[in-house]
């Protein structure tokens, strides 16, 4: 389920996507046990290590003196909790999104890697190289495409000329990304992205200009051991 709050029209804009300019930060969820043991998640609702509700807090403050029109998240609560820790520095609420979910991991979910690798290791390798092919049970990266241009239809489209912020996953940042600028969806894993990093786009048109990738500043502190102020 998604939850678009009421909102005035803005100035000049058309009705459609076509010469507006989004600004889009998409930030990864903070820490959780499933990472640190390296399980497949996929969309078991899993909540935050205590790193990652510090992480969280990072991003937060991070973003805190960003001129921000919308904060939309996974309705998982290790994304509904990283927005929340960024919605804490503006009077904006949390709006859920469905779409943004992980993608469905099926039968693989809460297994670690190294065990997907044993059991699945010819369905592994085919589905790296083609987007089509899902877990046993779970969806495809076809399906996760979707689902990003979706999300990004109806955000967009309702606030058109903004700054918007997305609390989401691994598996939708890459797509996001091969989406966004055009790239064949086989490249996806060409990308990282760590737990509470940034990236931003500029969308315009059609297409998209990554503007910064994977971004940890905010996160150095916390990785000496020392909690970002």
């Amino acid at each position: 389920m998604h939850t678009i709050p009421r909102i005035a029209s803005r100035k000049g804009y058309s009705g459609t996507l076509e010469n507006t300019i989004v600004r889009l930060l998409l930030v990864r969820h903070g820490l959780t046990l499933s990472n640190v043991q390296e399980r497949y998640t996929g969309q078991s609702d899993v909540p935050l290590t205590e790193m990652g509700e510090r992480q969280a807090e990072a991003v937060g403050k991070r973003l805190a003196t960003e001129a921000l029109d919308v904060i939309v998240s996974s309705d998982l609560q290790r994304a509904h909790a990283t927005a929340g820790a960024i919605a804490r520095y503006h009077n904006l609420p949390v709006c859920d999104d469905a779409d943004l979910r992980e993608a469905s991991l099926g039968e693989w979910e809460g297994l670690t890697y190294s065990e997907v690798i044993a059991r699945y290791r010819e369905l592994v390798r085919h589905r790296r190289e083609d987007p089509n092919v899902s877990a046993p049970g779970g969806e495809s990266f076809m399906q996760l495409r979707d689902r990003v241009a979706r999300a990004r239809t109806r955000w967009q489209s309702h606030y058109p000329n903004s700054t918007m912020v997305w609390v989401t996953h691994a598996g939708i940042i890459e797509v996001s990304l091969c989406l966004f600028l055009g790239i064949d969806l086989k490249h996806r894993r060409q990308f990282h992205h760590s737990n509470a990093s940034i990236t931003e786009f500029d969308l315009s048109r059609d297409y998209g200009i990554l503007v910064s990738l994977n971004n940890t500043e905010h996160l150095r502190m916390l990785e000496d051991g020392i909690e970002y102020k």
